[in-house]
């Protein structure tokens, strides 16, 4: 299984994706599997109705229909949107089941939120229905203030070292959530493969007979 082609993508936040991500899919269709690593949908900032009657939202739906079509697709749970499969079931028209962490072979695959201090010590949900001019993706972190973006993704990064210390099958872990594509290998040799994200990078990271590499539009 892990000899085959594997896209992985995270953070489109639809409906608020780079429209570059409609063409995308043709190229996304070739691959074996495709992972959507969290936060395909923004539910805290815009509603299921909202999408639905949002022109650039349905063609972003489109576009993510003919993937699953044309490959063995998975979907993992981000903070922007729990139970996605609920969600994506509503707005496709079809089942969709979703994880919060998904395993091939020794390679692992969550959001990445879990490793987020804000999330991990509070209340994601409760908060997010109460305030959600406070939670903009990283990437408006980024512009209001580089250098605690800069700390609060080191402190993202921490975590997940820390789980791969403990993880010694884990080979590769791969996360989304800060909107920042890298990758960084352990003296261990384990690897931590961040996607990125599709509102300002438009990156993907592909894996193919254990060579990680992250692509950019």
């Amino acid at each position: 299984m892990e000899n085959k082609r594997i896209i992985c993508i995270s953070d489109l936040h639809i409906p608020y994706t780079s429209q570059y991500f409609i063409p995308f899919a043709n190229y996304a269709c070739k691959a074996d599997k495709v992972i959507f690593d969290g936060d395909i949908l923004d539910l805290v900032r815009c509603s299921i109705k909202e999408i639905k009657n949002s022109h650039i939202g349905q063609e972003l739906l489109e576009a993510l229909k003919k993937i699953i079509k044309a490959t063995h697709t998975i979907f993992i749970d981000g903070n922007h949107d729990p139970e996605l499969g609920k969600g994506l079931t509503e707005l496709l028209g079809m089942e969709i089941q979703s994880f919060p962490f998904y395993r091939i072979g020794r390679i692992g695959f969550a959001h990445g939120f879990q490793f987020d201090p804000l999330c991990k010590h509070w209340n994601w949900q409760l908060l997010s229905k109460f305030g959600p001019w406070f939670f903009n993706p990283p990437s408006e972190w980024k512009k209001r203030d580089r250098e605690k973006w800069k700390e609060k993704i080191g402190q993202i990064y921490a975590e997940a070292f820390s789980f791969l210390e403990k993880a010694s099958w884990c080979r590769i872990l791969v996360i989304g959530h800060t909107h920042y594509p890298s990758v960084h290998t352990l003296e261990t040799g384990q690897k931590l493969a961040d996607c990125g994200d599709w509102r300002d990078s438009r990156s993907w990271l592909e894996i193919e007979r254990g060579k990680v590499e992250i692509r950019t539009l």
